[in-house]
């Protein structure tokens, strides 16, 4: 190798120096608050913004570790890795698995793990929320039929957007409790 070749500068090297040697303070200071103004850009960044920028295994991360806020955005994630990563982690309450068992827009597999996870299966908030969800498959909706009270299995049998075979189980188990 010469010691020439050390010296020289790449094409963009040398596209990104300034044409006078002689630049101002003002202008490297100019140059140093544009990267600022870079970086606080990027804060700026909404948090959806943010986490559609995160890759795969940093959002299974998120998913499972991370915020309230940043949970219920990861639930609706296309991708079933992070929404079952959502639904299985061990910072999720009550209150938002109920909320989750409620989504219309997540799959079925989170509804799926939410009726296996016991302690979420505790909380009558979790369980109504799941057999008046349509969009829950029946074989999940169909045992948690029993666990719910009277007036709940009333408004089962008049809700029209629910599947008729889980309407039906409802005017059945009525008409026994009666």
């Amino acid at each position: 190798m010469d010691p020439e070749d050390d010296n020289t500068l790449s094409d963009a090297e040398s596209a990104s120096l300034p044409a006078d040697s002689d630049a101002t303070s003002e202008e490297i200071g100019d140059a140093a608050s544009s990267s600022e103004g870079a970086e606080s850009e990027v804060k700026r960044l909404t948090l959806v913004q943010r986490i559609k920028r995160l890759t795969i295994t940093q959002r299974i991360h998120l998913a499972t570790l991370g915020s309230r806020e940043e949970r219920f955005i990861l639930i609706r994630d296309q991708n079933k890795l992070i929404s079952r990563a959502v639904a299985s982690s061990p910072k999720a309450t009550e209150s938002e698995v109920a909320v989750y068992a409620s989504m219309t827009d997540v799959t079925e597999d989170v509804f799926r793990i939410i009726a296996k996870n016991p302690n979420f299966m505790k909380s009558y908030g979790v369980v109504r929320a799941l057999v008046r969800n349509p969009h829950v498959p029946l074989d999940v909706s169909l045992p948690l039929m029993n666990r719910l009270n009277a007036r709940d299995i009333k408004e089962v049998e008049i809700d029209k957007n629910l599947k008729s075979a889980l309407r039906s189980v409802a005017a059945k188990l009525r008409r026994s409790r009666q």
